[in-house]
This record gives structure tokens, C-alpha cells and sequence, in this order.
């Protein structure tokens, strides 16, 4: 007697979904029940390695997944193989001349990186925004999102003017975790692009970021100063590939905490003085002088050619009745 052999692992062929093949073409098709409960037919494709970037695109509000997240880095479980495998298609829908990635933006990204071709179920049918935001939510086997993913798909709920316990309420979520997703998107992205695998922050990470953020705001420094600083230490960390994710993390942590603290110590940098030359009508028309220090500068907007003329002219005598004996 033959013992049929429990397949293992995830197939496309369970209930809610059913997969044929189609005589005459011989391409696989598979079929997906939309929220709204109607069906949507969707067709494998293969985009060839050089038309995956232009030909294929992600909503992160409908995917979920944080696009600039997606680092070589962070994608190394996925790039191992990819180039010999891809196990599962990514699914999308034709908009116009390109496919949306409603799920598999990390499979694209491999797919780019690893210069190799991406296997895509693909539908023609009308699906609205909800229906693909939806369907990209039960059909997503990949890592789950972060509390700062979550909280970026959120913003723009909020940004619509939901409020936050309608928010709630519609994602099945507790209000206190819709706060502490808001606040962890709220943590500027040039401090998170200092991480290469990015899934690795935690909500006590982005608070602690979010705290560097503030302090240096309060004390008038630029957070890009901040990044800019510290940009070769972590390049160096991240280049040396020795430490495990989670202890890269924290050393980058300690990085930006250090360089905080460096920046905030600092005596205030001496902010120029404005004087104006001339009152003008129109705001954008000016005429001024700024005194920094030993350091001044006179500016001019909208002047006529005439007027530049002049100003050229003059400076240029009274540079040389002054200048020209003591040389």
C-alpha cells in the first residue's frame, strides 16, 4: 500500500486559496478571496533581473514594510539563496505599466541586490487600497513588522485625521500600543539609517532615541550634525562584521548617546548679528550686513544690474584707497 507523504511547510493550494493551471499557456494561476469577498485571479510572472527596480514598486502604507529598512544587511537570510531559489512568488497587481509588491518587498529588494529575477503572482483585477492593504496583511509570512513599521502605517492613518482610539479600533490594536508605534515613528530617519538591520530597534531603543533627539533640539544642535559626526565610527563597526546584530545595535546606540552628550557639553556657537541696510517694500528684497565674530558679510537680494554694478564698483575703490599702500 502507498502512504501518501504529508507535505511539510506552506503550500498555495489550502483553503482560502486554490491554484489551477492553465491548459493552453501552461502558466500558474492562483486565486485569492478578497476581503469584500470577491476573487481575484492572479498569474505568475517572471521580471527579468534588469526591469525589477523599474517595473515593480512598493506603498509601504499598503505592504507595511519600511522600504529604507530594507539594507543588504538586514535582507542576508533572503540574499544567501536567492540567486539558486526563490521559494515563494511576491504578490502583486498591475497599476498601468508596473506591479505593485503587495507582499514580498523584501524578496524585491533581494531580487535588486542580488541582480537575480523575480517570480511575481500577479492580478489584473480592480482592488481597492483597502482590499490590498488587507490582503497583503493575511498573506505576509515574512519577519514580522516592528513597532516602527507599525507605527509609520499608523502616521498616515493619523495624518488622515483619524484619531488615535479610531486607529485602535479599526487595527484591533490597544491604544497604548498605537502610542508608543506614533512615537516610535516619530524618531527621525537619519538616526534609524545608522542601523543596518533596522528590525533590531525595539520601542526602548526609539524612545532612547527619540530622547537624544529632543535634548540636542532643545539646545539648538542639528540632529544631521549629530548623524554626520558619527557616521565613520558606525561605517567602521558595520564594515568590521564581527558583532552579531543585536550588539551592533547597541554599539551604534552607545555611539549616538556619547555623541550627544560630546555635542550638548559644547559652548553655543556664537549666532551673527543682522543689521539692515535698507527697508525694502517686498519681503524678499533685502540689503544687510552680518557680523559673526571677527567675520562679516554683507548680502543683497533682487537688486537691479545697475545697482550690482555700483556696489561692485565701490567696493572695489574702497578696497584699493585702503588696501593698495599697506601691501
Amino acid at each position: 500500500m502507498t502512504i501518501k507523504r504529508k507535505t511539510i511547510g506552506r503550500t498555495f493550494s489550502q483553503s482560502p486559496l486554490s491554484a489551477s493551471v492553465d491548459d493552453d499557456t501552461q502558466s500558474f494561476k492562483q486565486t485569492f478571496i478578497l476581503s469584500s469577498g470577491k476573487k481575484a485571479v492572479f498569474i505568475l510572472k517572471s521580471i527579468s533581473a534588469n526591469q525589477v527596480e523599474t517595473e515593480t514598486f512598493v506603498i509601504q502604507e499598503t505592504n507595511g514594510r519600511d522600504q529604507t529598512a530594507l539594507t543588504p544587511e538586514s535582507l542576508k537570510d533572503i540574499t544567501r539563496t536567492f540567486k539558486l531559489q526563490q521559494f515563494f512568488p511576491a504578490i502583486g497587481v498591475q497599476v498601468d505599466e508596473r506591479i505593485e509588491i503587495l507582499d514580498g518587498s523584501r524578496r524585491r529588494a533581494a531580487a535588486i541586490i542580488c541582480n537575480a529575477p523575480l517570480n511575481v503572482l500577479v492580478t489584473q483585477a480592480a482592488i481597492t487600497a483597502e482590499e490590498a492593504r488587507q490582503l497583503a496583511n493575511d498573506i505576509q509570512t515574512a519577519k514580522e513588522h516592528n513597532i516602527r513599521e507599525i507605527g509609520l502605517q499608523l502616521l498616515n492613518l493619523k495624518q488622515s485625521g483619524m484619531s488615535q482610539k479610531e486607529i485602535a479600533d479599526t487595527r484591533g490594536l490597544s491604544q497604548a500600543k498605537v502610542t508608543r508605534a506614533l512615537q516610535a515613528a516619530s524618531v527621525p530617519q537619519e538616526y534609524v539609517s545608522l542601523f543596518p538591520v533596522q528590525a533590531e530597534l525595539s520601542f526602548a531603543d526609539c524612545k532612547s532615541l527619540r530622547s537624544v533627539h529632543e535634548l540636542i533640539t532643545e539646545k539648538g544642535i542639528d540632529h544631521l550634525d549629530l548623524v554626520l559626526n558619527i557616521h565613520d565610527e558606525v561605517e567602521n563597526l558595520i564594515q568590521d562584521n564581527i558583532l552579531p546584530e543585536d550588539d551592533l545595535k547597541n554599539q551604534i546606540m552607545q555611539v549616538i548617546r556619547a555623541e550627544a552628550a560630546d555635542l550638548v557639553k559644547m559652548p553655543k556657537k556664537e549666532k551673527a548679528v543682522v543689521s539692515h541696510l535698507w527697508s525694502f517694500a517686498d519681503k524678499d528684497r533685502f540689503a544687510r550686513k552680518k557680523n559673526k565674530g571677527r567675520m562679516f558679510s554683507y548680502e543683497f537680494n533682487r537688486l537691479s544690474k545697475e545697482l550690482q554694478d555700483e556696489l561692485d564698483s565701490a567696493i572695489e575703490h574702497i578696497l584699493n584707497k585702503h588696501l593698495t599702500e599697506s601691501q
